[in-house]
């Protein structure tokens, strides 16, 4: 195991100017630690071999370089036909990735099950969920919520920001 220090640190404290911390140790050193954001989804991926947890790691912090990851398990869900579980990846994907008109072109194209919420409302309704919307997705959302006639709820989701 990497150790920063061979003797105990017995005090830390937030260092904003690296994004990290600093700590002193016995012998009275300053030791700076701070995490390579750039870096950290691929060391975990490629050295630590756990793409799941680069994944998770990736949601939580927002971080890029899982993005191979993401399209592959997204791909992976969405040709299973698991297409509830395709859309939380792409809706959880780190800036962004998956939140393409490409995607929703892709839900589009699957034919709805008779009795079950089409999997482009199932899209929709975890992005909805998760916060707002970006422009392509909201301009695809609206068309089949006016074809329906419901425009409360376009009214509602503007009044809430989404």
């Amino acid at each position: 195991m990497n150790r920063i220090s061979g003797d105990t640190i017995f005090v830390t404290a937030s260092h904003d100017t690296s994004n990290g911390i600093i700590g002193v140790n016995r012998k009275g050193q300053v030791l700076s630690v701070s995490v390579d954001e750039e870096n950290i989804v691929a060391y975990i991926t490629n050295v630590l071999q756990n793409p799941d947890l680069a994944l998770r790691v990736a949601v939580r912090n927002n971080l890029g370089g899982a993005e191979e990851l993401f399209v592959r398990k997204f791909n992976n869900m969405f040709n299973n036909m698991q297409y509830g579980e395709a859309a939380k990846v792409a809706a959880n994907a780190p800036k962004g990735i998956l939140r393409t008109p490409q995607t929703i072109q892709r839900f589009q194209q699957v034919p709805s099950q008779p009795g079950q919420t089409s999997p482009l409302l199932q899209y929709f309704g975890i992005l909805l969920d998760q916060g707002q919307l970006n422009k392509y997705e909201s301009l695809e959302l609206c068309k089949p919520v006016l074809q329906q006639g419901r425009k409360q709820l376009l009214e509602k989701w503007l009044k809430e920001e989404k």
